[in-house]
């Protein structure tokens, strides 16, 4: 069955209404220390203004107004680029300011779960694929598996485009329909409904596809290529088009049966369109999606490792929004931050050992510009500290992204994806993009210390500034001891705001977000 959109769209809208009156929803008034830490959780970072927004409006509305709010720009390069800088700039300007915060993470969520890259991409293709990924973060996901599928950007990345019908004694291109599998949708091995691998009678793993199946969606995906440029006469294989969905020709698409997942045949003789739908779909209803997909949401936006009921509530939501639709984002995203697991740790209580997540460079360096008020022109020089962080934005080492969401620590006892690219080095990195903001100066930021020195008149006083803006009004008490010696042995007041502010953004205490 394909996917009819308008009745899609007015069941997520009548869902959305029922959802936002749940009581869950209508967590009001929040006190100053729990909205920043539901704020550090849905958007780049908390604000103070943005801190007294919430707690006016309630988390239900803040959430509608957010799903409402249009994608912040991104900028579009001439076919002839050779540098992604512009739009690697343009995300710290959105990030810092931009109003649409919620669809910026969730976009930025997908982009490293649904993985295309400027190591192999020029830098035209990246735009137009950002764009599409920010229009359906809040929409369904099987409509963005179709999106991201028939992308150009995609398409070149895992080489679907051009993908023709093999001659006998070949094989049709396997390398996208392997990746859809393995990370954008159901990984490796069949998974409980709470994430936990399923074994078989022996204890064994129970793998959830063959090579023959990988082979048969390959099969599925042949027959694409780029949209013709404007004005062109259409061609077996179009030249490169960035700004259009790729489109069938006939010809090259491979009519023969193809057995899918849970053996599910194709009929002979389909289009490409036929067989493209038919494998999505066969995909989306695959019963791993929602704990697959949403372990890595939850991982993203809220904890590294989130229990097996955590994910058990939030796929049940990806199986039913509770109107009967499967797969809808919106509804996913919603239950993930006002889950009782996510709102656990807010103030007064604390946060348990195994709570939150190491920042990833993006979200480490625009959440402290977000909380010292920092603003961000458009020209400036943020993309070169995560780049030397390990994180060069929209250039993933592979398609494997940054990090790898299984990736553990702790002797394998805990899950911890982004300390995969923390290192010695890029912790000092880390460091000096701090000493740089408090201590000198970055091109395209300006950042106005004068709150902070007048505060540091009374160092109480800035210590509880700091504890609000950075952890959620939870300071350790240790932390909190350190940073007020350095402040007493500091000569002037800007000397001692310096100190402490430097102090407090290094730590490991903020830059694990709890």
């Amino acid at each position: 069955m394909k996917l009819r959109h308008g009745r899609l769209v007015v069941l997520l809208a009548f869902a959305s209404a029922l959802l936002a009156q749940s009581p869950s929803a209508r967590i009001h008034p929040m006190s100053p220390g729990a909205a920043a830490r539901f704020l550090d959780q849905a958007t780049w970072g908390a604000t103070p203004a943005e801190v007294e927004n919430l707690q006016a409006i309630g988390v239900g509305a803040w959430l509608n107004e957010q799903f409402a709010a249009p994608p912040s720009p991104v900028p579009d390069l001439a076919d002839d680029a050779t540098s992604l800088d512009p739009v690697r700039e343009a995300f710290f300007a959105n990030a810092v300011a931009g109003q649409d915060q919620l669809r910026q993470r969730v976009a930025f969520a997908l982009s490293e779960i649904w993985v295309v890259s400027n190591v192999k991409l020029k830098p035209p293709a990246i735009p137009p694929y950002l764009r599409l990924l920010a229009a359906d973060a809040f929409g369904n996901y099987l409509a963005l598996m179709n999106d991201v599928t028939l992308s150009p950007a995609m398409g070149h990345y895992l080489d679907m485009v051009d993908n023709d019908k093999p001659v006998a004694g070949e094989e049709a291109n396997e390398n996208y329909a392997r990746e859809l599998n393995q990370l954008f949708t159901i990984g490796t091995v069949m998974l409980n409904p709470d994430g936990t691998v399923m074994l078989d009678s022996s204890g064994q793993p129970i793998p959830t596809y063959g090579a023959s199946i990988v082979q048969d969606f390959g099969r599925a995906f042949t027959g694409w290529t780029y949209a013709p440029l404007a004005g062109a006469e259409p061609r077996k294989h179009n030249p490169a088009n960035w700004n259009a969905a790729m489109v069938a020709v006939e010809s090259n698409h491979d009519e023969g049966t193809k057995t899918l997942l849970n053996n599910v045949t194709l009929p002979a003789n389909q289009t490409a369109e036929q067989d493209l739908q038919g494998a999505l779909e066969n995909i989306f209803n695959h019963p791993n999606v929602g704990p697959f997909v949403c372990q890595q949401l939850i991982e993203h936006l809220v904890t590294s490792n989130p229990s097996p009921d955590y994910i058990a509530r939030i796929a049940a939501v990806f199986d039913n929004n509770g109107v009967g639709v499967r797969g809808d984002l919106q509804a996913v995203v919603r239950a993930i931050l006002l889950d009782p697991e996510a709102r656990a740790g807010d103030p007064p209580a604390a946060p348990t050992a195994n709570e939150g997540h190491l920042r990833e460079p993006a979200l480490y360096v625009a959440g402290l510009l977000r909380g010292v008020g920092a603003t961000v022109s458009a020209k400036n020089n943020l993309p070169q500290y995560t780049a030397i962080e390990s994180q060069p934005l929209y250039a993933a080492p592979s398609v494997f992204n940054y990090f790898s969401p299984g990736y553990r620590i702790d002797r394998g006892k805990l899950l911890g994806p982004e300390f995969q690219i923390q290192s010695p080095s890029v912790a000092m990195e880390r460091a000096d993009f701090v000493n740089a903001l408090v201590y000198g100066s970055i091109g395209g930021v300006q950042f106005d210390e004068s709150s902070f020195i007048a505060l540091a008149v009374n160092p109480d006083s800035l210590l509880a500034s700091l504890s609000t803006l950075l952890f959620h009004g939870q300071m350790p008490g240790d932390m909190r001891s350190t940073i007020a010696a350095a402040m007493a042995a500091a000569p002037a007041a800007a000397s001692k705001a310096r100190a402490a502010l430097y102090l407090a953004a290094s730590s490991s205490q903020y830059q694990v977000e709890r």
